[in-house]
């Protein structure tokens, strides 16, 4: 059932384990072209070459711009055809996403003790989020990442989305509406990041472009950061489950076929110092997977992306974890807390068997657009901070200190003139105060 079975025990364990881990955390290239091209189209066509890759790519037969934008009344509407259930599981989600976020405000315009300095801050104003719909309807995506962007200031929030052959999906435009997303766009893939990332005569430029989607969404991304800001290059999902021998082979078991059924490329690891545990999980995975409604996602995705690991004790298995760096890892050890502490590159960490993956996927309240990739060894979860720039800020006038402003002037000049900038120094030396 698993792709991979290792044992850190066995000689050629190294060797194995990392080929496994540059397989995993590689993106496929093949589309670069593709996306260029499609990129350029929009950057000299404007909306005529997103209507174009639009129809060609979503099969549809869209003949103007206009019938890419969700309309008001769309949006609102699509909550008589959603379940009431539903409904108020999005916005009892939603209130938590907000709750969790609106506690990352701080205020981050900084006075400094040694004078006029700081930093100064401001929420962006345009934010666009990408939601996938090609496979699946995501409107949790939409409820984690707006969550965040409301919580910073975010003037305007645009959501893009894919209508594959023009079907209508309800449940991301009813997650729009309880978010309060009134700009919907019905645009997947590398034409709806480069629309919104060069803009055209009808979609406007934003300043930064959110959220996951396949590996057309994340290449476009890639080429185009520089020109608009993003929040990762997301790849597929991942989690990694860290268990001994006192474990539940059974809520392990669901856990892991739950990320499983993400899609084919998700990626479904457990880590344990238990053989026997091992094998309880591999038996009742695969004797509940034929029964699953996608079964055919969740084996493909643990026959290609999938591993065990024996390992021979906990703190071999944190070094693992470490080094996989994975999107979510979950602790169910004997002293997951304690565990948990050794744990430093990681997007989501989850203590103890009732904290479940599924549960932060939505109504925890952390955003769950978290890095992949491995990337988590140098990026942190979707937050507030994601959508806050800051400007530092100097105000050196007749109230500075004669004296302190001296000294300014003069380590100024020596270390200007040490690097042959003479015109520095002297831009500073003629500013000399006197007493």
């Amino acid at each position: 059932m698993f792709g991979l079975n290792l044992k850190s025990k066995d000689r050629d364990f190294n060797k194995k384990f990392n080929s496994f881990l540059q397989n995993k955390n590689s993106l496929n290239n093949s589309v670069k072209d593709d996306v260029h091209l499609i990129i350029e189209s929009v950057r000299n066509e404007g909306d005529q070459a997103v209507i174009d890759a639009t129809n060609k790519f979503d099969d549809r037969k869209v003949l103007t711009i206009d019938e890419l934008k969700v309309s008001k009344e769309d949006i609102a509407s699509s909550l008589d055809r959603v379940d009431k259930k539903i409904v108020d599981a999005m916005y009892y989600s939603f209130e938590r996403v907000l709750d969790f976020h609106k506690d990352q405000v701080s205020n981050t315009n900084l006075n400094s003790s040694k004078g006029p300095i700081g930093r100064r801050s401001r929420s962006l104003e345009r934010v666009a989020m990408y939601v996938p719909g090609g496979k699946a309807s995501y409107p949790s995506t939409v409820l984690m990442a707006a969550g965040p962007a409301i919580s910073a200031g975010v003037d305007r929030l645009f959501l893009t989305t894919p209508w594959p052959h023009g079907s209508i999906n309800d449940l991301t435009l009813a997650a729009a509406y309880v978010a309060g997303i009134e700009c919907v766009y019905s645009i997947g893939g590398a034409q709806a990041i480069a629309a919104f990332a060069l803009g055209t005569e009808s979609i406007p430029k934003v300043q930064k472009i959110i959220g996951p989607g396949s590996q057309f969404v994340a290449e476009a991304k890639r080429q185009l950061y520089g020109e608009v800001g993003i929040d990762s290059i997301a790849g597929p999902s991942e989690l990694t489950v860290v268990a001994d021998s006192r474990s539940d082979p059974i809520t392990i078991s669901w856990d892991l076929m739950a990320q499983a059924e993400h899609d084919e490329m998700a990626s479904s690891i457990l880590v344990s110092t238990s053989q026997e545990l091992i094998n309880k999980v591999e038996s009742l995975i695969k004797k509940e997977v034929p029964l699953l409604s996608r079964s055919n996602i969740i084996q493909k995705s643990l026959s290609s992306r999938g591993a065990v690991i024996l390992v021979e004790d906990a703190e071999q298995a944190i070094s693992l974890v470490n080094q996989i760096a994975p999107e979510h890892v979950h602790i169910v050890t004997e002293n997951p807390l304690k565990d948990s502490r050794s744990i430093i590159n990681a997007g989501l960490i989850l203590s103890g068997s009732d904290s479940a993956n599924a549960l932060s996927d939505y109504v925890l309240g952390p955003s769950h657009i978290l890095p992949t990739n491995g990337s988590s060894v140098f990026s942190s979860p979707l937050s507030v901070e994601d959508f806050i720039v800051h400007s530092s800020f100097i105000n050196l006038g007749e109230s500075s200190n004669p004296e302190e402003y001296d000294e300014l002037v003069k380590n100024t000049s020596i270390l200007a003139r040490a690097e042959g900038l003479t015109a520095h120094a002297i831009s500073a030396e003629i500013r000399r105060k006197e007493d």
